[in-house]
């Protein structure tokens, strides 16, 4: 399925109020994956936490914790209409950023990072929430532009202004993995927003060229790619992760080494329960476990784009798309790294890995997709209704679209 267009959606007199076959089957590919993902966290954090804590069930409990969370928040913002949500996007985009710019006053360290925020019990970690609400204010600001011409300036400075705020403090934690996500997701919205193609491949050549820069002058990072290109140079240093975790999933083979068989886990692979659960999935059960885990992500980001597809205004299929494109790339980077075709960023893998923050985020966007799938609510169809008539406003009289509602294969002209 490809993916929508601004100016594709379905009839706005046929909004559901209620949640239809397609969203139930995401809930049900969501639940299964977040089970199974805490599943394979135990399994593969039991012994450290044992060593570490004193309970085997330690991470596996903070998961749980956060999954109820994470699901209370997906129940109510399924309820809620999207649009207020994309409204409260400043204030939430706001929010973020003061956590990132904590996260390097206050924020603790872990494997020479600052990534996360303790508040008494809890742990945090900003850059998550970033994600999410900037991407929800690229929305927001492009659903307001509904008036064509405007120049690119007008059109691209404030959204690439924040998100080159957002990156830069997000790579001074440090953090290039999150850094390339929060990116991204800039980069998704302008392509939605139907940027030219040209204005679309600048900026992600001057990305790419910005995180080679940002890799060239930091020795660990460089150290990090270069075992990406050889890890067999480095076997015992800066190669040992990519090494350990190829020799995790070649030794599953069809089926696997048995539930909690991992050798791997046992301190030859570190963070097994965060950035290479992928890899003791497949260790434990093998490829049949790993392409479990890809069918369950392949159904769900089909069914994100088909309720893109079927969203009845401008803001939905923007939000929708741009969501499951974020979620996508994400779980392409995380599995990337653990098979070796990706340098290691530290990115978790979507619905499954250990991470409070990543698992609330993972469902409240899944939340916000069910909001759209229903339309926002049973007064969204009036509204649409509405729209669809101030849409009718803006054609020209000799009956043309302009660029903000422009049909199937039409782009904007943005000077």
């Amino acid at each position: 399925m490809r993916m929508p267009r601004p100016g594709e959606g379905g009839d706005p007199r046929s909004v559901p109020a209620r949640l239809d076959g397609t969203a139930y089957t995401l809930m049900a590919a969501v639940l299964l994956m977040c089970l199974y993902g805490m599943v394979m966290i135990f399994s593969a954090s039991s012994g450290a936490a044992l060593e570490k804590y004193g309970s085997s069930y330690y991470f596996l409990l903070r998961q749980a914790l956060w999954f109820a969370a994470g699901l209370a928040a997906m129940a109510v913002l399924a309820r809620m209409d999207y649009r207020r949500v994309v409204r409260l996007s400043p204030l939430l985009l706001a929010l973020s950023l003061a956590g990132l710019a904590a996260v390097l006053l206050f924020g603790e360290t872990v494997y020479g990072s600052r990534r996360s925020l303790s508040i008494g019990p809890l742990v945090i970690q900003p850059s998550e929430l970033t994600k999410l609400s900037l991407l929800l204010f690229a929305v927001h600001h492009y659903g307001r532009r509904r008036e064509r011409p405007e120049t690119w300036k007008e059109i691209t400075v404030p959204v690439l202004a924040i998100t080159a705020v957002a990156c830069l403090l997000v790579i001074l934690e440090p953090d290039l993995g999150s850094m390339l996500i929060v990116a991204l997701s800039a980069l998704v919205i302008l392509y939605l927003a139907e940027a030219p193609w040209g204005k679309l491949v600048t900026l992600a050549g001057g990305g790419l060229g910005l995180t080679l820069l940002f890799i060239a002058v930091s020795s660990y990072r460089r150290e990090r790619f270069l075992a990406f290109l050889d890890p067999w140079s480095a076997p015992r240093g800066s190669g040992f992760h990519v090494i350990q975790s190829m020799l995790a999933l070649g030794s599953g083979r069809l089926t696997g080494l048995g539930l909690g068989m991992s050798r791997q886990k046992f301190f030859y692979l570190p963070n097994a329960h965060t950035d290479f659960l992928f890899s003791i999935i497949g260790e434990e059960l093998g490829l049949v476990g790993t392409l479990t885990v890809l069918a369950l992500l392949s159904l769900f980001l089909y069914l994100g784009l088909k309720i893109a597809r079927r969203a009845t205004d401008r803001t939905g299929r923007m939000l929708a798309a741009g969501m499951v494109c974020v979620l996508g790339a994400q779980a392409v980077v995380n599995m990337g790294a653990a098979t070796g075709v990706l340098p290691i960023t530290g990115v978790t893998l979507p619905f499954f890995s250990y991470g409070g923050s990543s698992l609330v985020i993972c469902l409240c966007m899944t939340g916000i997709l069910l909001s759209v799938s229903r339309g926002g609510g049973r007064r969204a169809a009036g509204r649409n209704r509405r729209g669809n008539r101030e849409d009718s406003h803006l054609r020209g009289r000799d009956g043309r679209t302009p660029a903000s509602v422009a049909g199937p294969g039409r782009r904007a002209r943005i000077a």
